[in-house]
């Protein structure tokens, strides 16, 4: 039986914070790998904001190289229409049958569980990982017990060292033409630079 990981969303664009949970995550609950899975087309999220699928799927795919822990998938960047997550572990559970997942999850997202699309069926194919986000413990344990009781759905939580770092924060320092080095890998710092991402 195979335990793996899940990183989803929009990476908008991936930094090291999501780097370090995946990291956590891995070693914390002893996974076998993590699977990267950019959202295509992110139903919660204005497009407008957001870079284009592949662009986002390959600064994941460079962000990634080296870890041979680490795998990105594009089964939602190639999905047309609205992305969902059901979708995708449907999707997974032909490609991994053997397989328990572990969706991560930080706080923000754990807050919207109740408004994902078919969230009463999603505990038949994962297990979800919460992850701090300069959050409140108590509050953390409050959903957790909310969404197993209305929704059957099963969520560790996994404490994670507090890193500063969003996409939205990079995007506006972008947007200022202030430094993100150090916050993003090298690769993405270029790959921004070049492809003129974020600029508004």
């Amino acid at each position: 039986m195979q335990l793996i990981g899940i990183m989803g969303g929009t990476f908008n664009p991936i930094h090291i914070g999501h780097l370090i949970i995946a990291n956590e995550v891995l070693h914390s609950l002893k996974l076998e790998k993590i699977l990267f899975i950019p959202t295509g087309q992110p139903p919660h999220k204005e497009m407008k904001e957001v870079a284009p699928a592949i662009d986002r799927f390959n600064m994941v795919k460079y962000s990634i190289r080296g870890n041979d822990k680490f795998e990105v998938l594009d089964l939602e960047v190639k999905r047309e229409g609205k992305t969902y997550t059901i979708d995708t572990l449907k999707e997974l559970k032909e490609l991994y049958k053997d397989a328990h997942f572990y969706f991560i999850i930080g706080f923000d997202t754990l807050r919207e569980l109740s408004t994902w699309k078919d969230i009463d069926k999603i505990y038949e194919y994962c297990r979800f990982v919460v992850v701090n986000r300069d959050s409140d413990l108590n509050e953390i344990n409050q959903f957790i017990i909310k969404y197993k009781e209305i929704y059957r759905l099963d969520i560790k939580y996994v404490n994670i060292p507090n890193i500063g770092i969003s996409s939205t924060l990079i995007r506006n320092r972008i947007r200022e033409n202030k430094t993100i080095k150090y916050m993003v890998t090298e690769y993405v710092e270029n790959y921004i630079r070049e492809n003129n991402l974020y600029r508004g």
